[in-house]
C-alpha cells in the first residue's frame, strides 16, 4: 500500500514536469495528420492543443495532480479500455492473444498505468479535498455543462466537464477556463466545413441552437481568459 501512496513522489518535480512535456509532445505527433478536410483536422487539433496547454500550464504552476488527472481523463481512458481489451484476449484455444499489441498499444498502455498510478496515489493521500469556491468561472462550468448535456447527453457532459471541475478544485481557474473551451473550440471549425461544403441549408434548427450558443461560451471563455490574464 506504501508504493501506491508514495509513489507520485517518485520522481522529482523536474524530471515529472519533462514526463509530462514528453507525453504532450507524444500525443501531438500521434495524432497529427490522418485528416485531409482542413476545416476537420482544426476541430480536431485546436481542442486538442488547448488540453495539452493546460496540462502542462499545470504542471508548471505546481498542481501536478490536477494535470495528471486532466491528462489520463482527457487522452488516456480510451488506452486503459484497449490495454484491458488486449490483455484478457488470451485464447486457450489457439494459446495466444487475438490482440495486435502494436507498439502505439504498449506506449498508450505504460502511459495509462503510469497516470492512473499517480491519481491513485493522490487520492490515498487525500490530495483531491479542495472545493470549487466561488469563483464565477463555476457558474460558467455550469452552464457549459448543460450545453454539452442537452448535444451530447449526460456521459458525454460529464467527460467534458471534469477536466475543468479538476482544474477549479486545485485552484486554476484560468485552466479550467482553457478546458472548457477546448471543449467547444472544434464548434467554429466544423461550422465553417458545413458552410463550405454547402450543406448549412440541409442542417436542423438545432444545429444552428447549439452552434450560436457555443459560439457564445467560446466568447466567454475568451474574456474569462484575458479578465485572468490582467489579474
Amino acid at each position: 500500500m506504501n508504493f501506491f501512496k508514495n509513489f507520485k513522489n517518485l520522481l522529482s518535480e523536474s524530471v515529472t514536469t519533462l514526463v509530462i512535456a514528453v507525453i504532450a509532445v507524444y500525443v501531438l505527433v500521434t495524432n497529427f495528420g490522418g485528416i485531409d478536410n482542413l476545416w476537420l483536422f482544426l476541430a480536431a487539433f485546436v481542442p486538442l492543443v488547448l488540453v495539452l496547454l493546460a496540462v502542462l500550464g499545470l504542471q508548471m504552476s505546481k498542481k501536478s495532480m490536477a494535470a495528471h488527472t486532466v491528462l489520463l481523463i482527457t487522452l488516456f481512458l480510451g488506452a486503459g479500455r484497449a490495454f484491458l481489451l488486449a490483455i484478457t484476449s488470451f485464447d486457450f484455444g489457439s494459446f495466444s492473444f487475438s490482440a495486435n499489441f502494436s507498439l502505439e498499444l504498449i506506449i498508450n498502455s505504460i502511459i495509462f498505468v503510469y497516470l492512473a498510478l499517480v491519481v491513485l496515489s493522490g487520492l490515498l493521500t487525500n490530495e483531491f479535498k479542495g472545493g470549487l469556491g466561488s469563483s464565477p468561472v463555476v457558474m460558467s462550468a455550469l452552464i457549459a455543462f448543460l450545453f454539452f448535456f442537452f448535444r451530447d447527453g449526460f456521459s458525454g457532459a460529464v467527460l467534458k466537464i471534469f477536466p475543468p471541475v479538476i482544474a477549479l478544485m486545485f485552484g486554476s481557474p484560468f485552466y479550467a477556463i482553457v478546458l472548457l473551451l477546448a471543449g467547444v473550440a472544434d464548434v467554429p471549425f466544423r461550422f465553417l466545413d458545413v458552410l463550405f461544403n454547402g450543406d448549412l441549408l440541409a442542417s436542423p434548427i438545432s444545429y444552428f441552437l447549439f452552434t450560436a450558443f457555443a459560439f457564445y461560451l467560446i466568447y466567454g471563455a475568451v474574456k474569462g481568459l484575458l479578465s485572468h490574464k490582467k489579474e
